[in-house]
């Protein structure tokens, strides 16, 4: 049960990638993206905030590769 319990935290870790709704200075509706662990790259952010803006698309308020996080806004349409 423990190696269960265990293995179970380890993966979340590896695998860890949030979006967190918000607003940004301008007053558009905005995402917090962050995609940490070992398995997420700079591209599981792109699609992360493709996914959360949709079809309208978005731009990147701030964000650096290195830290795999970024702050849109998702463009009005």
């Amino acid at each position: 049960m423990r190696l269960l319990i265990g293995g179970g935290l380890c993966c979340s870790m590896l695998a860890c990638s949030s979006v967190h709704g918000t607003y940004v200075p301008d007053g558009r509706r905005g995402y917090v993206v962050n995609c940490g662990g070992f398995l997420n790259g700079w591209s599981s952010c792109l699609v992360k905030a493709g996914q959360a803006c949709g079809n309208h698309g978005y731009d990147t308020i701030k964000g650096t590769e290195e830290d795999r996080s970024m702050l849109i806004a998702c463009k009005v349409p």
